[in-house]
């Protein structure tokens, strides 16, 4: 089932009510289509959610297993497949935000935290699962090089090397560069398209 942003916040709520009973507070980090479906105007749902709790990892396996149980979802509806595509420069660059915390800050169990847009950003690229044709993967990568203010073709491997310094010896990224940069000018130029958001920032290129 895809999930809405309301859908998210009820099922962190729920996570963060099992984690409050247990006199836990768990730091969750959302990722792909889920954290954008969370911060952005340009996802408005999910499959899945990608997340990686710290600590006890286990406590929220166990807590989602709970929650799977009572709404009827599959039993991976959270998992942290997400974990092996980390950077681990991610915290030495500040990667992270403060979301949430559920069920609320009066009575903390769980702190949703999500990537900057600029991790976003570099995670997507790494990972470039771009169609042909276009596709969701195309979009957010796209939004997400407006939001994070790229003004030249060369940012785009220097804002994915930030985290994953690979970046600038992938074959497969330079192969992608010339369409990219193409497909985000062209964006632009939309004057029917609205400035994509992200944790409330925006940068509309159009005016520069």
């Amino acid at each position: 089932m895809p999930f809405t942003k309301d859908d998210l916040a009820n099922a962190f709520r729920e996570l963060g009510e099992l984690a409050a009973e247990a006199g836990k507070v768990i730091d969750l980090a959302i990722y792909g289509g889920s954290a954008l479906t969370l911060v952005s105007n340009f996802r408005d749902s999910s499959w899945d959610i990608d997340a990686v709790a710290s600590p006890n990892q286990d406590f929220i396996r166990e807590a989602a297993l709970t929650v799977a149980q009572r709404h009827g979802w599959p039993a991976d509806w959270l998992n942290d497949g997400v974990r092996t595509y980390l950077s681990p420069l991610a915290e030495d660059n500040q990667a992270h935000e403060l979301f949430a915390t559920y069920p609320d800050e009066t009575r903390p169990g769980l702190r949703v935290y999500v990537p900057t847009p600029e991790y976003m950003l570099a995670m997507k690229l790494m990972a470039l699962r771009i169609e042909p044709t276009g596709g969701k993967d195309l979009t957010d990568i796209v939004n997400l090089m407006e939001v994070a203010g790229l003004t030249r073709k060369e940012d785009i491997v220097e804002v994915a090397a930030k985290f994953y310094p690979e970046a600038r010896i992938s074959g497969k990224l330079r192969l992608a560069l010339d369409n990219l940069w193409h497909t985000y000018e062209a964006n632009l130029t939309r004057h029917e398209h609205e400035s994509p958001r992200y944790l409330g920032r925006s940068h509309d290129a159009r005016k520069e």
